[in-house]
């Protein structure tokens, strides 16, 4: 599979050619969230209560492989759009060196801090035990996910969605095929979905090895951890950082709300939460896949100074991706109960389920404007304000709402403040695109 052109004149046709293997491989990753929680909900709301609590767990070292994956993916693609494909390929290794590193350390920090973790979180007494199982293995699975998602974003920089989609759908195919062979014959439990995760990201990753190893893209990777090539990362951790950070916010906002429900409604309020959460996550995959899909065209034409082509891209990603998600909003709103239910049975699970999958159907629509502008943002080296905006949904607006709402309204009152936030935020996001032709281009780094 070669790299697609990302200089093409048929802008509409590159974007499409860009970002739906984007939308496909993050929406395959949904559709094996969702079978995931039906495997494991089979077991009892316990187990499901205990895998939701532990999942964000990993989010936190996921940050740093989207943060270095969002960084090279932009700056790779400006010095592609450039015509500097050396400075590309010293971006991407120096990045990929230091993810290697940071993974052993993420990962080794993680499974020897579960207990206190785990502690910190109030698990429920009766969700603790499968928590531990589950967050035992799924410590590793974090380490090798930094070290995937840094390959995905960097496969996506250089134009080769393709193969990126490739690799996600045999990765979670998988690992949903895994799923049920692991949990119920092998007896494993939820340890079982853990195992079935590292598994198939040990496939996905030998076959990057054997993608990066004979050359196959426009990128060439030769990882080394040395002073020079740590020198050479500022363009990518200057856009990354602030993602990394969107990306950490947004697991200790989702810890923040499942301890909250805990202690509002015990293991079926963390049930619930659960279900609430991974719709939305479901939901939300595909429109962020579009919009980090359309990321390499977007920098690669603020790379050549193009603003017309720019302006033109940011607006389509903004209107296809606000367009499917109030799609994905009008199924939640009409059909909140029959989501819930395809997930537990539990009478107390589903009293509470609902009317947060409700509320956070809402902020579909503005989430998607948030994610288009972010990227602009980002593609424009715009660092600064990205991290406002990235920041703002999950951190900033999101925690005091968060407080006052849990006061007014208890547990219905979590899910609204995270969709107020959204939608304040999305507010912000319009006002940028508008401004969007304003924006210089000189001066861009590589």
């Amino acid at each position: 599979m070669t790299p697609i052109d990302l200089g093409s004149p048929a802008l509409m046709q590159t974007l499409l050619r860009t970002a739906l293997p984007a939308v496909g491989g993050l929406s395959i990753n949904a559709a094996h969230q969702g079978v995931d929680a039906y495997f494991v909900g089979k077991l009892g709301p316990e187990a499901l209560a205990a895998v939701s609590l532990a999942l964000p767990l990993t989010g936190l070292t996921a940050a740093a492989g989207v943060g270095l994956g969002v960084g090279t993916a932009s700056a790779a693609g400006r010095a592609l759009g450039a015509g500097r494909r050396s400075d590309a390929d010293d971006l991407a290794s120096a990045a990929m060196a230091l993810c290697l590193m940071l993974a052993a350390v993420f990962a080794a920090l993680l499974w020897s801090a579960r207990l206190p973790v785990l502690d910190l979180l109030g698990a429920a007494p009766q969700v603790r035990g499968p928590a531990l199982d589950y967050l035992s293995v799924m410590a590793f699975a974090a380490g090798l996910g930094m070290v995937q998602i840094l390959c995905d974003f960097t496969a996506i920089g250089e134009g080769n969605a393709r193969f990126s989609l490739l690799s996600l759908v045999l990765c979670f195919s998988l690992n949903m095929v895994l799923d049920p062979v692991l949990i119920f014959w092998a007896g494993f439990g939820v340890k079982g979905a853990a195992l079935a995760t590292v598994l198939a990201q040990l496939v996905t990753l030998a076959l990057y090895a054997v993608y990066f190893a004979r050359g196959r893209g426009a990128i060439r990777l030769r990882p080394r951890l040395t002073r020079d090539a740590l020198a050479r990362l500022w363009p990518v951790l200057r856009v990354g950082l602030p993602e990394a950070g969107s990306v950490l916010l947004a697991s200790v906002a989702f810890l923040l709300l499942y301890r909250l429900a805990g202690h509002l409604e015990g293991a079926s309020g963390q049930a619930a939460m659960g279900i609430a959460l991974r719709l939305w996550v479901l939901a939300s995959l595909p429109i962020e896949g579009f919009c980090l899909g359309a990321q390499p065209v977007l920098a690669h034409a603020a790379g050549a100074g193009n603003g017309p082509r720019l302006n033109s891209a940011a607006v389509a990603t903004a209107a296809i991706a606000a367009g499917a998600a109030a799609l994905f909003m009008a199924a939640g709103l009409l059909a909140a109960v029959q989501l819930s239910q395809l997930f537990a049975d539990d009478a107390a699970v589903l009293a509470l389920a609902p009317a947060a999958v409700f509320a956070l159907a809402l902020s579909l629509p503005a989430t998607a404007l948030r994610h288009a502008a972010q990227v602009t943002l980002q593609s424009t080296a715009r660092a600064r304000l990205a991290a406002v905006l990235g920041l703002a949904p999950l951190g900033w607006l999101f925690l005091p709402l968060l407080i006052l709402f849990t006061r007014l309204w208890g547990f219905d009152g979590l899910a609204a403040s995270l969709t107020a936030a959204a939608l304040l935020t999305g507010i912000g996001a319009a006002l940028i695109l508008w401004r969007l032709p304003r924006f210089s281009l000189k001066g861009l780094p590589a």
